[in-house]
């Protein structure tokens, strides 16, 4: 089997939903390309496989091409291509472009059944290929950075609570705003703990300001112990997990939502982490993810992993081994060899 992925290398979607699951392939020739051309496919493909659309290229011409190529067009779609009003997105997103492009695939796979049911009505060629990934191998090990060892001066006592994400989470980390400043106001639980924000991006003046807002909801303006780091390359960005003993992932319930992965929760489950999750698809159906219902469990629960060092561990492990067993890229990559070999057949 030839496959052609079509995607970007500095993007996390395009790592975790194209580069790494094929890479972990090895007995499959994949060709890694951000463009599509006929000197590229001149080479022989059996799939074209896609993240939504190909930027920078009309539909009319992929269409063209895998008519002139004979490949089946694969399109891997891991969220709803219609955003909720409060994404720095919306309005600037190629909503129908994405639609056009389900209706023409041969085959969508999607990230889970909720996001599969989005998919039916436009095209029913569709399958669930779950988030997963490689435990134990590569960044995904559980190895963690030791307080003394951290680039920043940490408190030995400290519990390390990290929080990864993009300027696209926004709302939902104004979810924390209330009760990080209760916890900032007890003066015990803050002595014990250590907040880092990861990905900040001060290089985009147009996000700066969003990113300001991020960390004053976390960090409280700093009032709290911790501080921020800047992005990395999805290749390295485990590493900002290598510095936690905790996370946290809020989550705004709406339908754009609810179509997002539970990937959050499968990367604490790399290095053992408890992870405090708005019990909202597609978080609820975690069974070690510690759930919030309500804005004052937020302050409970966070008390609760920082002050119990036993629980701490237990969620970690539980959240681990569940993760292994239903989340392991080996078994979603037989699933993935399966339904290729199916289309090309």
């Amino acid at each position: 089997m030839r496959i052609l992925c079509v995607t970007n290398p500095n993007s996390g979607v395009g790592y975790h939903r194209q580069m790494l699951p094929l890479q972990e392939m090895p007995d499959v020739y994949v060709l890694f390309a951000d463009f599509i051309n006929d000197e590229v496919l001149e080479r022989g493909f059996d799939i074209v496989m896609i993240n939504r659309l190909v930027p920078r290229l009309p539909l009319e011409e992929l269409i063209a091409y895998r008519r002139k190529y004979d490949f089946r067009l694969v399109v891997d779609i891991d969220d709803y291509w219609h955003l909720d009003p409060w994404h720095v997105l919306y309005g600037n997103f190629p909503t129908h472009t994405i639609i056009a492009h389900i209706i023409e695939a041969d085959l969508v796979t999607v990230t889970h059944e909720y996001l599969a049911s989005k998919v039916r009505p436009l095209n029913d060629r569709v399958e669930v290929l779950p988030n997963a990934l490689p435990y134990g191998r590569g960044q995904f090990n559980d190895g963690k950075i030791a307080h003394e060892d951290m680039s920043e001066k940490v408190a030995r006592s400290a519990v390390r609570m990290v929080y990864a994400g993009g300027v696209t989470h926004r709302e939902d980390i104004a979810l924390l705003k209330g009760p990080m400043r209760r916890i900032a106001s007890d003066r015990y639980l803050r002595s014990k703990m250590h907040l880092i924000m990861c990905g900040y991006d001060e290089t985009n003046p147009r996000t700066i300001g969003v990113w300001h807002g991020m960390i004053s909801d976390f960090l409280v303006g700093f009032e709290m112990p911790g501080y921020v780091r800047g992005p990395l390359m999805p290749t390295d960005y485990m590493a900002f997990y290598c510095e936690a003993d905790m996370t946290v992932a809020p989550l705004v319930p709406s339908t754009f939502n609810a179509c997002k992965s539970n990937l959050k929760v499968l990367e604490a489950g790399a290095k053992k982490l408890p992870i405090i999750v708005s019990n909202v698809p597609p978080y609820d159906s975690c069974p070690y993810a510690i759930k919030v219902d309500r804005q004052t469990d937020w302050y409970k629960q966070i008390k609760k992993v920082v002050t119990d060092p036993v629980y701490r561990h237990e969620m970690g492990e539980a959240n681990h081994a569940w993760c292994i067993l239903n989340h392991h890229l080996d078994r979603w990559n037989e699933t993935r060899r399966q339904l290729y070999e199916t289309l090309t057949s």
